[in-house]
């Protein structure tokens, strides 16, 4: 069965298969199919992950054997197998087809694959996957389908666009998803529930533009808690509003809580950087450093604080005040990670 990637969640509301191949080279929705199927397998009780990530020569064994051994802690196991070059080789190919015909009991297993080409996919191993299990396509979102895609986002966060705003939102982010999400978070943090206007959108542009954004990420990444507090302070005293600063820390925050899980899970730092980065190749040398400096446990606490401050924007959290919560956010990223923390997580 093969299936685009947003019509994932309705075939797993009716039951997990086996076996799920999601394949493609759209970053974001690669990675909140491999999220939801995660999820799910967690949900039905598949609580032991075991992660194979295929590079060069590989002991394809190492699968199986993971598979045929029963496990001493869970009855159920989510069993994860990455092919980043999308070539599993002549072995690999053989042990795929093999897997394919015998998948092991009370185990899921999820296989990442890049986009391929017809040919590729066409191949016996991957033909023997794609009737074995489901196949989930991470492709694209063409400029024609872009807005109405935008559309049932905002619409998951309370916000109704007219068209024009669609349209220019679909402009600006055509052919990158990831920025799509974030300019839709962003507008999920700047404005309460309700109509999207064009001008609402235009606004959020020219923040985007007047704001030290560039400024405020540099120094979250190179953990400069001083700069940091400097440009909040120029920032609170000329008037800004703390959403319009939100959105800019929170996108950076995002990333490195991204760039990390992904590491955490078996990619590599540079594959990770170039599947949910990939632009700015100026500034990767500084999220690299940043994320070798801090732990994953300072990073889900400054999120943490972000959802934090986005409450006490709205009045919805009476207790504290998001300048000075921002301000934790700025230290909590620019301490080193404590003794171990970075190998705990």
């Amino acid at each position: 069965m093969n299936i685009p990637a947003e019509r994932l969640p309705d075939q797993l509301s009716r039951g997990l298969a086996a076996l799920y191949v999601v394949v493609g080279d759209e970053p974001l929705a690669a990675q909140e199919a491999s999220d939801a199927i995660r999820a799910a397998a967690r949900a039905a009780g598949h609580s032991e992950r075991n992660v194979f990530t295929v590079q060069g020569r590989y002991n394809w064994q190492g699968i199986f054997a993971s598979g045929d051994n029963l496990s001493l802690f869970a009855e159920r196991r989510l069993t994860e197998i990455r092919i980043p070059s999308g070539k599993p080789g002549v072995d690999g190919a053989k042990a795929l087809e093999t897997y394919a015909a015998k998948l092991p009991a009370d185990t899921l297993t999820l296989i990442n694959l890049p986009g391929m080409d017809w040919k590729a996919m066409q191949s016996r191993w991957f033909a023997a996957l794609a009737k074995a299990g489901v196949v989930i396509e991470a492709k694209p979102i063409d400029r024609a389908a872009l807005s109405g895609w935008i559309e049932r986002r905002l619409a998951k966060q309370g916000l109704r666009a007219e068209r024009a705003a669609l349209a220019l939102l679909a402009d600006q982010v055509e052919g990158n998803l990831l920025a799509a999400q974030q300019e839709i978070d962003k507008l999920a943090l700047l404005l309460p529930p309700g109509d999207v206007t064009l001008a609402d959108v235009e606004h959020a542009v020219v923040d985007v533009s007047r704001l030290e954004a560039n400024e405020l990420a540099d120094a979250l990444y190179a953990g400069d808690g001083t700069r940091f507090a400097q440009i909040v302070a120029d920032l609170k005293d000329s008037g800004e509003a703390v959403p319009a600063i939100l959105w800019q820390v929170a996108s950076a925050v995002q990333l490195l809580l991204r760039l990390k899980l992904a590491v955490a899970q078996g990619d590599s730092l540079p594959g990770a950087m170039r599947t949910l980065w990939g632009r700015d190749k100026q500034r990767a040398p500084q999220i690299e450093r940043a994320l070798k400096r801090l732990g994953l446990t300072q990073v889900e606490s400054a999120l943490a604080d972000l959802a934090l401050i986005d409450r006490q924007a709205k009045g919805l959290e009476r207790v504290g005040d998001p300048w000075d919560t921002l301000l934790r956010v700025g230290m909590t990223l620019a301490e080193p990670a404590r003794n171990g923390q970075r190998d705990r997580r």
